[in-house]
């Protein structure tokens, strides 16, 4: 976009229709854009929109939690958010998932101020502010449903029309959403975007299948494969957290049984939903994180009535911390390792301009004002033979390394990749600590 595109993937070969329309929610892209546009394109402007992002989860949550359960619980919450290690983790990266929590969270406080004060331009807000998540990612889409019912649920508890909340939250939802279906409708490739990107056969397989196929981000979300080697990697080294999040749950059934029915109706249906959308990772849970941290701070409220009991949960509210604390020292200490300009420097110095290269969508940023085909989507002969590339950077630690669930598609790339550097030639050898032993070739001319 910030190379006068439009919304598309410059990362994509000629052979995704990316290339040409990403009708994926558009946010993220026009925050990199604008921030590219403001100070350069560079690794830290493309990560700026989630680190201050990040930033408003923390304020909000504490915002939020406190004209909820006081101060107390609120700090709990806060603390509990500020070190989570997927907001520590989505917020120092350029992708959706900080942006959409801010938006959530923000969307929340809205349909506070609504069920406090009952003026429905507060419901309206909500709507208008979590059509701004979708923008960003249709992840929220649970929390849309959510957020709706509890509109609903204000008006029926102060005895007003039942639909008047939920009316007013449409309506902004709605007008909210309005820019993005009008750009879809009238660009000429918006409706084939749409289809590719929303009606693949991928999303008729049933919740069972797509549960079973995205097993491995559900066991990162426990803590396994935090740690390799001495068999290490099969401990589930996040499971006292998610553990402590059930007994606060277990609590406030006891002690708060409302808040409870908040919690479910905030959890389920995006539970659900993440079930539905695929993917390999734990990322999108990044969105439920201030949900868990709230209910946590809940019941540290709710058990002031016990003292013996509020400071064990307290206690355990300070050891959650601390753990998180630790992960995210080790991945922090992983990734300090990685040093970027200087990677980009040596791979602009093999890569002559205006050549097209071929490699992880990591290196993009690397070669942005290069053509650029990302192995994830293109195969390596058909960038050589239908698109004309001839340089091929190889040896990064994911082609090396594969990742868990994708372990045939590597190995398909790595044969291939062997079969055209036996017709290439060696123009570039840099070995870096955290992207691995890179190697750029240049395929020879037929």
């Amino acid at each position: 976009m910030v190379h006068g595109n439009g919304i598309s993937n410059p990362a994509f070969g000629p052979n995704e229709l990316e290339s040409q329309i990403d009708a994926r929610p558009p946010g993220t892209a026009i925050v990199i854009a604008a921030a590219f546009r403001l100070f350069g394109t560079s690794p830290v402007s493309a990560r700026l929109g989630s680190i201050l992002a990040g930033v408003a989860i923390i304020l909000l949550t504490y915002r939020l939690a406190r004209d909820m359960i006081g101060v107390k619980g609120a700090l709990v919450a806060t603390f509990l958010v500020a070190t989570d290690n997927l907001i520590v983790i989505t917020s120092r990266c350029a992708r959706p998932e900080a942006l959409t929590a801010m938006a959530i969270l923000a969307s929340l406080l809205a349909m506070k101020q609504y069920g406090q004060r009952g003026r429905i331009v507060w419901a309206f807000l909500s709507g208008m502010l979590i059509a701004v998540g979708t923008v960003f990612h249709i992840t929220l889409l649970g929390y849309i449903v959510s957020i709706g019912i509890l509109a609903i649920a204000l008006d029926r508890g102060r005895g007003a029309f039942p639909l008047r909340g939920a009316t007013g939250y449409g309506v902004g939802y709605g007008l909210g959403l309005a820019p993005i279906a009008a750009w879809l409708l009238t660009a000429p490739l918006g409706g084939a975007g749409f289809r590719h990107e929303y009606m693949h056969p991928a999303v008729s397989s049933s919740l069972w299948s797509k549960f079973l196929q995205d097993g491995h981000r559900y066991s990162d979300l426990l803590g396994f494969n935090m740690l390799h080697g001495h068999g290490l990697e099969f401990i589930p080294f996040r499971l006292p957290i998610p553990l402590f999040f059930l007994a606060a749950s277990c609590f406030l059934w006891k002690l708060r049984r409302q808040w409870f029915y908040l919690e479910l109706l905030l959890l389920v249906p995006s539970m659900i939903w993440f079930i539905y959308l695929i993917d390999k990772t734990p990322r999108y849970f990044a969105l439920l994180a201030p949900v868990f941290a709230l209910v946590i701070g809940a019941a540290v409220a709710a058990s002031r009535s016990s003292q013996r009991l509020h400071r064990v949960l307290l206690s355990l509210s300070c050891l959650v911390v601390a753990a998180q604390m630790s992960a995210n020292f080790v991945f922090l200490h992983a990734a300090s390792n990685a040093n970027y300009d200087k990677v980009t420097a040596e791979l602009r110095s093999v890569i002559p301009p205006g050549q097209t290269a071929y490699g992880t969508v990591t290196f993009w940023l690397a070669l942005h004002d290069h053509p650029f085909i990302s192995y994830e989507r293109t195969d390596p002969w058909m960038a050589a033979n239908q698109f004309h590339t001839r340089y091929f950077i190889a040896g990064d630690r994911v082609m090396t390394s594969g990742l868990p669930g994708d372990e045939a598609f590597y190995e398909s790339l790595r044969r291939s990749m062997a079969e055209l550097i036996n017709q290439s030639t060696l123009v570039g050898h840099f070995s870096d600590q955290y992207y691995g032993d890179l190697k750029v070739y240049k395929l020879n001319e037929p």
